[in-house]
């Protein structure tokens, strides 16, 4: 067992918060492919997570919470193990499963500082991370993952939606950056005038399938993470913006996030469209430089703000969508979009993007938004 998960408590600043992770490297128990072994190439196997039992244990509302990828096989061993809080022994509870990660939770009437799990060749014993639903409380919330973003993107992002859309505070979750430290993500993001947490997260992202059908099935971290932050951190903020590093918001009218608190159900959905930057530029791209459209550019997949003390909040947030709430395109927004900075990547997932220069024309919103919000 590990240093128990910290967090610092100032609500005013930006916190470090880490996961109560449950790795199961050292045990004979690996998880089972459920991807057919058609579609699994090196990549793949590379990537898919096949020792996590589960990203984070913590206690809220008289309950451990457990975010797990999807368990699979995972689960009998689970189920027939011996669980104990704080050396008490102790029952699962509820089990909600969803397309990518699960969630159990286990009765407590206080909270507990360990669990432990004791199977019948296998054992391993984590300490309980601390929620911070009071530390963004009623407050307008963005929340991203990131890994190894040029620090400049991270401050041009939290700028951007700390003076367009009166963001407060941000859920910065670090899927292991190499390129620099959270003091140095802290930095940029207190210069942008947001005060939020960084979670360090530096566990496997998941594989990218070789099937059109389902190319990101196997890919349990992000919505398992999206989840997390739902449950231990943001479940009483005003209203949650959820967004990449490469996305910049834009309304007319009220903020993203007056938007989704006065919604029906506390959903705002809204599409995006790719934008570029010129073809002639000779330095790293920024944000502000992708002001040129291509009419032929596809749409891009919605993104959302959701209330998470409305009736959208009790649905798992997925990349895209809230899953299992039906008629999704019923809430598409007209006055509300983002765009889609091409050039704002590290090409991890695909290097493509990163040629896109120049369009058609010039969008004049895309110009004057940016000269408002990011000069220089």
């Amino acid at each position: 067992m590990g240093d128990a998960p910290a967090m610092t408590t100032d609500k005013d600043r930006i916190a470090f918060a880490t996961l109560a992770h449950a790795d199961l490297t050292q045990t004979p128990l690996r998880r089972d492919h459920f991807v057919p072994a058609q579609a699994r190439d090196d990549a793949y196997h590379a990537a898919y997570d096949r020792t996590t039992l589960w990203y984070d244990a913590f206690w809220r509302d008289g309950r451990v919470v457990l975010v797990a990828p999807r368990l699979l096989n995972f689960w009998p061993a689970l189920k027939a193990a011996d669980i104990r809080l704080d050396g008490v022994p102790a029952k699962l509870g509820r089990r909600a499963r969803f397309h990518r990660h699960e969630v159990l939770h286990i009765p407590a009437r206080q909270r507990p500082k360990t669990i432990s799990v004791t199977g019948p060749d296998w054992s391993l014993e984590t300490d309980l991370s601390i929620s911070a639903l009071d530390r963004f409380a009623g407050r307008n919330v963005i929340l991203t993952i990131s890994k190894d973003n040029d620090l400049d993107w991270i401050r041009d992002f939290a700028r951007f939606h700390q003076r367009t859309q009166r963001a407060e505070a941000i859920l910065f979750i670090d899927n292991g950056s190499s390129a620099y430290g959270p003091d140095d993500i802290a930095a940029v993001l207190a210069d942008a005038g947001l005060s939020g947490t960084i979670l360090s997260a530096p566990l496997p992202y998941g594989p990218v399938v070789q099937d059109k059908r389902n190319r990101h099935r196997a890919n349990f971290f992000r919505t398992a993470m999206l989840n997390l932050a739902r449950l231990r951190f943001l479940s009483r903020a005003r209203a949650v913006l959820n967004v990449d590093i490469d996305e910049l918001v834009w309304t007319d009218g009220p903020s993203i996030f007056d938007i989704a608190a006065n919604a029906r159900f506390g959903f705002a959905p809204f599409g995006g469209a790719w934008r570029h930057p010129p073809d002639d530029l000779d330095r790293a791209p920024r944000h502000a430089d992708h002001v040129w459209a291509q009419e032929a550019s596809p749409k891009t997949p919605a993104k959302y703000a959701v209330a998470p003390n409305r009736l959208a909040g009790r649905f798992s947030w997925d990349v895209h969508r809230l899953e299992g709430l039906p008629l999704k395109s019923a809430f598409l927004r007209e006055d509300a979009g983002y765009w889609h900075c091409s050039c704002i990547s590290t090409g991890w997932k695909y290097t493509q993007r990163l040629t896109h220069r120049g369009g058609d024309r010039i969008d004049p919103r895309c110009v004057q938004a940016f000269q408002s919000a990011l000069p220089g």
